[in-house]
């Protein structure tokens, strides 16, 4: 018994540094890459604690290589669009502008009962009242409701109180991203090429030299450069 609580100890231990590493906090979180890598060491830390004959080393070594691909993966995404595309995909937009996208939703394979059923679960129970639902890169469903059906932030309030409408603002479209121009973004949010040439003239400086420009529905620009390194 004494060996079994040492060698499930270790394995805590080895297993509890290989989670830091990802650099995740909770489970919600996960990429599918991470989640298949966090399927794969409960498998490995399992086999020694069942079976005390299995040497330690059986199980580290495995992690070890695991961790390092998952590590190699996540560094390569970030630094490469496409391979970011492969291996954690892209958000999808179910819901733009309170139309529903029946095509996304047919190649994702969600019926519009789940589709109404996650919207329940975010306390909206009535899909009108919804200007954009996005299923985000982890399998997390961000619902963003009309302006009427939502409290008016503190902007907003001093327009209400006025008596003028605030226009809605939707979500904040990255048309460029870490120096690359989202295409997708860019058809999604209706604004052009020249659009952004514009903004980057303004802003002085290239799309290169852009860690993030966002354009929400009421044309609110974001741009935020890239520090020096």
């Amino acid at each position: 018994m004494p060996t079994v609580l040492i060698r499930t100890f270790i394995i805590y231990v080895i297993l509890e540094l290989s989670m830091k590493l990802m650099g995740k906090r909770q489970l919600g979180e996960f990429q599918l890459s991470e989640l298949v890598t966090t399927l794969l060491l409960s498998e490995l830390a399992a086999l020694p604690i069942s079976d005390p004959d299995i040497p330690l080393l059986y199980m580290a070594a495995p992690v070890a290589l695991i961790i390092s691909l998952e590590v190699i993966t996540s560094y390569l995404s970030v630094k490469n669009s496409f391979l970011r595309r492969i291996f954690a995909g892209k958000p999808s937009v179910l819901i733009r502008r309170g139309v529903i996208d029946q095509r996304e939703l047919r190649r994702l394979r969600i019926s519009c009962s789940e589709l109404l059923g996650q919207l329940r679960q975010k306390g909206y129970g009535d899909i009108s009242a919804i200007n954009y639902a996005i299923v985000e890169d982890d399998g997390q469903l961000s619902v963003f409701p009309k302006i009427d059906d939502r409290p008016p932030n503190i902007g907003e309030f001093s327009e209400v109180t006025s008596g003028t409408t605030p226009p809605d603002s939707g979500i904040a479209h990255a048309l460029i991203v870490d120096g690359e121009l989202i295409e997708a973004n860019l058809r999604c949010s209706k604004k052009t090429p020249a659009f952004v040439e514009h903004q980057l003239r303004m802003a002085k400086c290239r799309a290169k030299d852009v860690l993030l420009l966002l354009c929400d529905d009421t044309d609110k620009v974001t741009l935020i450069k890239k520090e020096k390194t």
